[in-house]
């Protein structure tokens, strides 16, 4: 059985973020555009509850408060919002690519790897190039394993806003 966890990245401020399609180029075939020294919010939609408030990004916890769905989503939905800084991380060097990695405390423990390129302030026209991120839809499966289920990512897909 296939299960969703949607998540939603924006600056501070709101404003929408980026991403483009890399193609075969790089592990992922979609880059999500950052800038460093950015502070920057993060809303996770899952069916199930989290487990604890703190959802770890690149090994740091951030605190997840629960929200309520927006009228055009799914009720059924439990909605979590948090904030992180980029201001510990340098920029993507050309050519490359960098991973934001998440764990989502559910039941079975998610983890999730997110290819980014973070780009200076004083580049941030390239980070707004490409396409306007409306979320990302992360599926996944809960296996059995010797020590217990565990989590598993079938699929990442950056989804682009409509205008």
């Amino acid at each position: 059985m296939s299960n969703v966890v949607y998540i939603e990245i924006t600056e501070e401020d709101s404003s929408p973020i980026s991403y483009k399609e890399d193609g075969g180029r790089f592990d992922e075939t979609q880059t999500i555009k950052l800038c460093v020294d950015t502070k920057y919010n993060i809303r996770v939609a899952c069916k199930e509850e989290l487990k604890t408030q703190d959802m770890l990004l690149n090994g740091e916890a951030i605190y997840m408060e629960q929200k309520s769905p927006s009228a055009d989503s799914d009720p059924n939905l439990k909605v979590y919002e948090g904030r992180f800084n980029t201001d510990k991380i340098q920029k993507t060097k050309k050519d490359k690519r960098d991973v934001i990695a998440l764990q989502i405390p559910l039941e079975y423990s998610l983890i999730v790897a997110l290819q980014c390129k973070y780009y200076t302030v004083k580049k941030k026209k390239s980070a707004e190039w490409g396409e306007v991120l409306k979320n990302i839809v992360i599926n996944y499966r809960v296996e059995e394993g010797i020590e217990g289920n565990y989590s598993v990512v079938t699929s990442i897909k950056c989804r682009k806003l409509k205008p």
